[in-house]
């Protein structure tokens, strides 16, 4: 007696032959291939049905002369329904050598580009090459041994980036945890306990809700921080690239307000602009006043969300753990705030702490009495 076992996946799925995800409109997106077929601990992968309810042109490696799941690691059958094969990990199901699997790790084995488009897997990722600039990765924890270009990643757990990270301004890695790098130059950075830097950090936006560890050079950009910051070789320099580090407030709140400011610097421009068009002797048009109309609303919700987002924070932060450590030099156009306090380090200072006392911020050194 013959027995057909349904796949609620593509049992033929091929990494090697993925096309782009066709879209509503008819236009294809390049970035989307679905290089991998998510399941949840739970889901089913397949159930047994009659022969004969097999439909027409159905796959000959579905039907089978035993009821017999053929399954490997990562499924089970369910314990509620025997005719049914559930996933009993998070992961990525595959029909391999004659077994439904799913596995938990996903290891790319090169780099992630327009031959695979982004990556979303619910497990943990690897990958062996480089991301390169307009691509996403997003796992539980994210290694990557090449270069992060200008690209995204999501890590609800940690993120390592072995080679290091250069964004070219368009680099933005979010980790929920711990995020290590080799160095990193115009990215933003979120690490929501720890961020390491093993080497220099130079001219990025890094937003971290534990402590901050730069092993050689912090320059340019800011940097917040809910705890400690340690710079070990120079804390900013150049007479041209200011480094501002923020101490005390939630990281996060700090980069929706910053957001928040770039929306409002680009409407006012754009409402400046429209309004001199309809000045003396300007051509604004019934299109253009409607545009302006728009951009006006714009702008006002945009302030009012920002007054909502400090009113709502939530209050009863601790300055006094807060320290800025620099076993090394500070440089030059160095400005440095705890709480609401803030403080043009000195040029040139050697070895120094910076924490907070009775509302004002104080300088030490050496560094090991702090």
């Amino acid at each position: 007696m013959r027995h057909y076992l349904k796949f609620h996946f593509d049992p033929a799925f091929d990494r090697r032959t993925l096309t782009p995800r066709r879209r509503q409109d008819g236009t294809v997106d390049l970035y989307d291939l679905g290089y991998v077929q998510n399941v949840l601990a739970g889901e089913v992968l397949a159930e047994w049905l009659p022969a004969d309810r097999a439909p027409a042109g159905a796959d000959r490696r579905a039907f089978f002369t035993e009821k017999v799941f053929p399954y490997g690691l990562g499924c089970t059958p369910d314990p509620g329904n025997p005719d049914r094969l559930v996933a009993s990990v998070n992961g990525y199901v595959a029909f391999d050598s004659g077994r439904i699997m799913v596995r938990r790790n996903l290891v790319v084995p090169g780099d992630v580009g327009f031959h695979t488009g982004n990556i979303v897997f619910v497990g943990d990722v690897v990958v062996e090459g480089a991301i390169r600039a307009g691509f996403e990765v997003v796992g539980r924890n994210v290694t990557v041994k090449g270069l992060v270009e200008g690209a995204r990643i999501r890590a609800s757990g940690s993120v390592a980036a072995e080679a290091g990270i250069k964004g070219s301004d368009n680099a933005v890695i979010r980790a929920g945890a711990n995020l290590r790098t080799r160095f990193c130059e115009n990215a933003e950075l979120h690490a929501g306990k720890n961020l390491l830097v093993d080497g220099s950090s130079m001219l990025c936006h890094l937003y971290v809700g534990g402590k901050l560890a730069v092993k050689e050079r912090l320059v340019g950009g800011t940097a917040t921080c809910a705890g400690a910051v340690y710079v070990g070789e120079a804390l900013g320099g150049g007479l041209r690239t200011q480094t501002r580090l923020l101490l005390g407030y939630d990281p996060e709140l700090i980069s929706k307000d910053r957001s928040l400011r770039r929306k409002i610097q680009r409407v006012t421009e754009r409402v400046l602009s429209l309004r001199r068009e309809g000045g003396p002797g300007g051509r604004l048009g019934s299109e253009a006043a409607a545009e302006l109309e728009e951009m006006e609303k714009k702008l006002a919700a945009y302030h009012i969300l920002r007054h909502r987002l400090w009113l709502n924070r939530h209050g009863g932060e601790d300055f006094s753990v807060c320290r800025v450590i620099v076993p090394g030099v500070v440089g030059a156009n160095v400005e440095i705030g705890i709480g609401e306090t803030s403080l043009d380090a000195p040029d040139g200072a050697r070895d120094v702490l910076f924490r907070y006392v009775d509302g004002d911020i104080v300088m030490s050194s050496p560094t090991a009495r702090g």
